[in-house]
């Protein structure tokens, strides 16, 4: 049994964001979309009818499948296997950001969308990447092309095509932005990395994340976004 402490500090703090954030879900069909080594896919399946879609096998090697879902190897094109208005939910998390295409994979998730469904995506968040780049990595350079509008680097995923939060809703009118949070504020500005580790300093960190999750002014400055999308 896979156990969310198996995680690295920074990601097990993401991880726990996320899901407070979409909240309990029983019973539910779901569909994970770029689902990666199936974290998400496997929290949710333990209460709910989950369908995982990931194009790497080298990710799936390692995927956790500790409850039951249904594992489809494949990218965009899997979803014409789906009938119109299949799910209750879809999680689409880090995702958008490494496809060219990104109009095509929103028009294909909302029409697998049941009306009244909500599609869950994570992004980065332009202004706090450059804050990263700026702050953390005193990456000058990099800071201000970002802020030009050129992409960077995932070391995992390589290039990150950045996207605005309202493109989406451009890109399928048939949606409509429900929600903006914001996910790690403050994690990243703690430099200190034997606090990282520390878990009452991160019980501490997490809700004071979800805390400021809401508020405008954290989430403008925090390195991801995630937005909720309902049809």
């Amino acid at each position: 049994m896979h156990d969310i402490t198996d995680l690295p500090a920074w990601e097990r703090l993401f991880k726990k964001i996320v899901w407070k954030q979409l909240g309990d879900m029983e019973g539910k069909k779901i569909l994970d979309f770029g689902s990666g080594e199936g974290i998400t896919a496997n929290h949710f399946a333990e209460k709910n009818d989950v369908t995982a879609i990931e194009p790497s096998k080298e990710m799936l090697s390692n995927a956790w499948k500790d409850y039951e879902y249904t594992q489809i190897v494949g990218d965009v094109n899997a979803l014409s296997a789906f009938k119109n208005e299949t799910f209750d939910m879809i999680i689409c998390h880090n995702v958008l950001e490494y496809i060219d295409d990104k109009a095509a994979v929103i028009k294909a998730l909302a029409r697998v969308l049941k009306k009244d469904g909500i599609i869950s995506i994570v992004k980065h968040n332009r202004a706090g990447r450059v804050m990263q780049m700026a702050v953390l990595l005193d990456d000058f350079e990099k800071a201000n092309e970002i802020l030009d509008g050129k992409g960077s680097t995932a070391s995992k995923f390589g290039t990150i095509r950045y996207y605005e939060d309202n493109d989406i809703t451009k890109w399928e009118p048939q949606i409509t932005i429900s929600d903006i949070l914001g996910i790690r504020t403050f994690w990243d500005l703690q430099q200190n990395q034997q606090k990282h580790g520390d878990e009452a300093w991160q019980e501490k960190m997490l809700q004071l994340e979800l805390r400021v999750s809401h508020m405008r002014e954290y989430k403008n400055i925090a390195f991801f976004h995630h937005l909720l999308l309902k049809k």
